[in-house]
């Protein structure tokens, strides 16, 4: 996949094209159950928000077979133009974990950056086809901030479980805000937008071609946005609705979520080392929350699962870890199950040390990277045992403690890492 192909993709419809000023894309794959519903919402939220402002939908699909993109079309009234672009999906790469389901995302954001571009919309929303979810205020609150009030980048925050999503809020959104200075939650996708002068000055010249666009775009564009200092804010949207996505293997997910965020550590060294404190992001639309706990979660199996990686993985997280971490981990492997605990601490450590080993590439990457896998379930049998009795307010607030924890302890990862520049 290269940018002639994206260009090819889009030429037929750009050569007659009309200008925009909001561009909605629609990411779909065999999402006939809710594309159409999701898109007509959309048009219809922007046309109440924004009535003198021209649309154009573009729905960037990844080769459905159920006639999604004729229904997506149907579902739009006539005087909306809707474009159906094919984009390129390369066939010699691993599928990314997204939770959209459409192959070849990255092509699709990259096909939607090139008409914004080219028509010289002033906002470019881009959603997932395969969202249930009531739509009709987001273009409000993913557009109006970009065109009345200057922001360049529109996250989305969906209300969530408080346990769901524990790799995000356990590490990926603590991480990134330590090192960036921006308290935002973990960009998954699902809805958001970008406005004129980030498409221009920065997506367009985005690396496409690097692997790192292939396993995590949407953490690719977002870290962008955050290290080079784009204005930024949170977009509340309400629950995040979705079809049950398939099952993928857990060490998987952990590989390519860190794999980025540690990838982009790299080439953003010379903002991340400079920062010591981090600022709230500003929010827009519903009231956040996290909801109550949903079924029974087995934290036994996830304090097994850690066991089991001291008696796998000792060999690998002897390389990896610390003399002091490594330590303090085999003390956790005689804790009983009840008594289990897992310090916040020593799990910023961890973080830190897996992200030092994989900057001093210490082992093929792919392995460390997976070698992480036990010790996040250690981490988060004992994080759930510790406050599942709590509110979840008081969860939402030990987790902002955990993001105070990585921005404290961010001197041992700075120094060790000038140590393994020198």
């Amino acid at each position: 996949m290269g940018a002639s192909g994206i260009q090819d993709a889009a030429a037929p419809f750009l050569e007659s094209a009309q200008a925009a000023d909001i561009v909605i894309g629609a990411l779909t794959f065999n999402d006939r159950a809710t594309a159409p519903e999701l898109v007509r919402s959309l048009v219809e939220g922007c046309e109440r928000a924004f009535p003198n402002r021209r649309l154009l939908v573009v729905n960037c699909d990844g080769g459905s077979t159920d006639d999604t993109s004729r229904l997506l079309r149907d579902a739009v009234r006539p005087e909306v133009p809707v474009w159906t672009i094919h984009h390129p999906v390369s066939r010699t790469w691993a599928a990314p974990i997204s939770d959209s389901g459409v192959p070849g995302r990255e092509a699709a954001i990259q096909t939607l950056v090139h008409v914004a571009d080219t028509i010289e919309s002033a906002v470019c929303l881009v959603v997932d086809g395969n969202l249930r979810s009531d739509a009709g205020q987001w273009p409000q609150w993913l557009a109006d901030p970009i065109l009345d009030k200057g922001v360049d980048c529109v996250l989305p925050w969906f209300r969530r479980n408080r346990y769901e999503g524990t790799l995000t809020n356990t590490l990926l959104a603590p991480l990134t805000s330590a090192l960036y200075g921006q308290r935002t939650p973990y960009h998954l996708g699902g809805a958001y937008a970008f406005s004129a002068n980030l498409v221009r000055s920065r997506l367009r010249a985005l690396p496409w071609e690097e692997e790192i666009a292939r396993y995590g775009i949407d953490a690719w564009v977002t870290t962008a946005a955050v290290a080079e200092r784009f204005r930024l804010c949170h977009a509340s949207l309400g629950p995040r609705l979705q079809p049950a996505k398939s099952a993928v293997e857990l060490s998987t997910v952990v590989a390519q979520a860190v794999g980025c965020v540690f990838h982009l550590m790299e080439q953003y060294q010379h903002v991340w080392e400079t920062v010591r404190s981090s600022t709230a992001v500003p929010t827009v639309g519903m009231p956040i929350e996290l909801g109550g706990e949903v079924g029974t979660i087995r934290t036994e199996r996830m304090a097994d699962g850690f066991r089991q990686g001291l008696r796998d993985l000792l060999p690998v997280w002897q390389i990896v870890l610390a003399a002091d971490t490594l330590e303090q981990i085999l003390e956790l492997g005689v804790e009983d199950r009840e008594d289990f605990r897992f310090p916040a601490s020593l799990w910023v450590q961890v973080a830190y040390d897996f992200a030092l080993a994989y900057h001093d590439r210490s082992l093929h990457r792919e392995h460390l990277l997976k070698a992480l896998t036990p010790l996040y379930l250690g981490y988060t049998a004992s994080f759930i045992a510790e406050t599942r009795a709590q509110s979840a307010d008081q969860v939402s607030q030990e987790f902002a403690r955990l993001t105070d924890r990585f921005e404290s302890m961010k001197p041992y990862l700075t120094q060790r890492w000038r140590w393994d520049d020198e």
